[in-house]
Formats: structure tokens, sequence, C-alpha cells
């Protein structure tokens, strides 16, 4: 074998950490690229940070901007309902160890209103069901319970009005009822079809989960991007970012930087830094405004009426109309919410897929989904429309080419149970 050195010529595209970083910034809420500048400032000597007054934010309207008083949408602080069930807790119950064990409780529910038993067990299982129970006197029914099935039962034992063999029927076969096996169970328990009916029309009156308590507590949790408004009959947003510091560069550098001292070599990478973080937080910032402008004028309807009028639009489309890559409106549209007359959603959801019709035309995923639900209102409960039916009826009556296992993927992620779980009993 023969040693030998050669030199070789290649071209590699290497990418660099500051671009690797404003790349990640595009795709930080407004809440993270706070947290980034405040970072920033403990580790770049040059970076001084002053904060903002608050007094106005900028509107912009078809490159057309206005000024309002930023005081006018500062929230006030709500307690949530986890804070509002200790409050009461207290007025209701005197001995201290079950206030403590109510407040480990209740400040352990999951946003369903469930239990959820941390790594490292505080109390015994027998405290923990009667710390559940102690916590049905306040209510609502339900709250505490660890699984769907205990939920269930706690709302049907203190509940008043609760059919005979309700209890028995949740604890051992709430299986069967859900797969509509009426006769398995009424013999079993020697039981009418009659009482059967009363029993399951019963449970589908119990809340399975308590999560619309959570809801807007959920909401508070996610602060606005964005915040559209139709101002006069326009269509304005403005970015939620008022709170944002501005950076400057520390007075007591300055002259270091700008003088041919021996400390200016010091500070050239520090200097480098100051501006690449400038202007990556001023490129994100008009980026958003590109890609809002674009979607407020292609999504008109949806800011209008809401989803029901959302059109279908993809990430490409965005991107070769402010003519970026599609890669840059993906990370834009992360993490992002946009707050708007009929409730805050994630920028994402004003992109939705389509569908064709039989006339060329297109209609918006979040459109079938809608017309699936109220479709599926008008059917018989004895005898449920299938989901090739509902295909059909969507091809027949709106000209939508949509197949069986598209509707049925619908109706799950929609949470609609299949015909067979729909169907009631019939009496002969």
């Amino acid at each position: 074998m023969q040693l030998s050195i050669k030199q070789t010529q290649d071209l590699n595209l290497v990418m660099t950490a500051q671009l690797r970083q404003a790349i990640e910034l595009l795709q930080y809420s407004t809440l993270e690229l706070e947290q980034y500048i405040r970072e920033q400032e403990l580790e770049n000597p040059l970076v001084e940070l002053s904060e903002p007054t608050f007094q106005e934010r900028t509107h912009f309207s078809k490159g057309v901007s206005r000024h309002t008083n930023i005081l006018e949408h500062v929230t006030k602080y709500e307690k949530n309902i986890r804070d509002d069930l200790f409050e009461e807790i207290k007025l209701t119950f005197h001995e201290d160890k079950d206030i403590k064990l109510l407040k480990h409780i209740i400040y352990h529910l999951d946003d369903n209103g469930y239990y959820e038993q941390p790594m490292t067990p505080t109390y015994q299982d027998y405290e923990i069901e009667k710390g559940i129970h102690l916590l049905q006197n306040i209510g609502p029914l339900g709250i505490g319970a660890r699984n769907l099935k205990e939920c269930l039962l706690l709302q049907t034992m203190y509940c008043e009005n609760s059919p005979a063999h309700a209890e028995t029927v949740i604890s051992f076969y709430l299986d069967e009822l859900a797969n509509q096996k009426w006769k398995k169970i009424s013999n079993v328990l020697d039981i009418s079809l009659y009482e059967l009916q009363g029993i399951y029309q019963f449970i589908q009156t119990l809340q399975p989960k308590l999560s619309s308590l959570f809801h807007q507590e959920a909401i508070h949790h996610h602060t606005p991007d964005i915040i559209v408004e139709i101002v006069d009959g326009a269509i304005t947003f403005s970015l939620n970012d008022y709170y944002l510091p501005k950076i400057n560069i520390h007075a007591d550098y300055a002259p270091y930087i700008t003088t041919n001292s021996s400390e200016k070599s010091y500070f050239k990478k520090y200097l480098s830094d100051y501006q690449w973080l400038v202007n990556s937080v001023e490129q994100r910032r008009n980026t958003i405004i590109k890609i809002m402008k674009a979607l407020i004028e292609k999504q008109k309807a949806f800011f209008t009426h809401g989803f029901d009028a959302i059109e279908p639009l993809t990430l490409r489309e965005i991107a070769e109309q402010i003519e970026v890559h599609e890669s840059t409106v993906s990370r834009v549209t992360t993490n992002k919410y946009v707050q708007t007359s009929f409730g805050t959603f994630e920028l994402r959801d004003l992109f939705t897929s389509k569908l064709q019709t039989a006339n060329g035309n297109s209609v918006s995923q979040i459109k079938v989904k809608s017309l699936l639900s109220d479709y599926i209102k008008t059917e018989n409960k004895k005898k449920p429309f299938s989901d090739q039916k509902i295909a059909e009826h969507f091809n027949n009556i709106f000209g939508i080419e949509i197949s069986r296992r598209t509707i049925a993927k619908y109706r799950e992620e929609m949470n609609i149970p299949s015909s067979t779980r729909r169907k009631v009993i019939q009496f002969k």
C-alpha cells in the first residue's frame, strides 16, 4: 500500500450560529422573544434595554398605520377556577387537615377537572378518595375524579334523580353500553329495554370532562401575538409587542466602539452581535406584518364572519404572494396566536387544506367539518347515517368529492361516534 497526501476542494453550505439563531427567532412567540432579548442583555455588555412606556401601539391596514392608547387593551388579572374553589373550601370546611387535603387535590387538577397523582404521592389512596367525596359538596359534581368512570359515578351517586341500576351499568357495563349491546345488559340486570333506555339517556346528560370550567383559564395562557380588529368597516391589525424592551447601545461602552482605542477590538464581536440582534428582531417584525397583510387579504371572510367562512389556503400561496420561502411562512406562523372579535386562535388555524367540488371550485376542510356536524344533527337516531351515506350526500348535494375514509377521519377528529354508537334503542 502506498501512502500519499492529496488536496481536494469541496463546496459546502455551512449555516453559521447567527443564521441558525435568526431562523429560530422567527418561530419565537412574542413572550419567548422578550425572554431571549433579556438574556442577550446579560451576555452582551453593549446591549442596554429600556422599558416601554405602554402608551400606544401601531395598527396596520393596507400600509396605513394608526395609533391607539395601549391602556385600552390592558387585561385585568383574573383568578382561575382553582383559586375560586379553594376560597369556597375555606368557607365550607373548618378542619385544617381537610382544607390542606382539598387544597392538594384542587391544585393537582388537570384541565379536564381530573385529579393527577404527583410523582411522589403526598397522601394515601384512601385519603385522596375521602377528599374527592368532600369536594363534591362544593361541586361541580365529578370534579377531582381520577378517570372517566369515577367522574360519571360521582355525578350519579350525588344526583338525587339518578335512575336505579345506573351506578351498576357505569361500574361494569360502560363498554357494552357504548357498543349498543342492549339485550346483553338487560338480561344480566333483569331490567327492561325501556328502563335501560332511561339509564342510557341519563348517562348522556352527565359531563365526562369538566374542561369547560378550565377553558377560559387556558385561553389566558396564550397571550396573543397579533390583535385583529374591525374599525369603521376596515380590518386592521396590530402586533402585540408593545411590552418588548427597546434595544440600545450601552451608554458606558459607546465611546470604546467609536474611537481607535485598544478596547475597540475587544468590543468588535459584541458590536457585531448587537447589530445582528437589532436587525433580526426588526426583520422578524417586518415578516410577520407582511404575512398578516396577505392573510387578511386572503381570509377576509374569516376575520369578519368566523370559521364557517374560512377559505382554503396553503403556506405556499402566502409565500408566493410575499416572495419568501415556504419554510419562512411555516416558521412565522408556528407558535403564534391571533386575537379576533370571536376568539383567540393559533395562526396556523388560518391555513386549511381544500377539497375539490364538481364545478371545479374548492372548499376548506373546516367548512366540510361544519357541514358534517350539521348533517349528523338531522339524522334519525334510530337509523343514523353511515360514513358512506354521508360521503354520497356531500357528493350529490354539495358536489364535494370526498371518500368514506375521509368522512371517518373528520368525524373522529371532531369526537363524533360512529353510526353504530350513535344509534338509540329501538322497541318492537
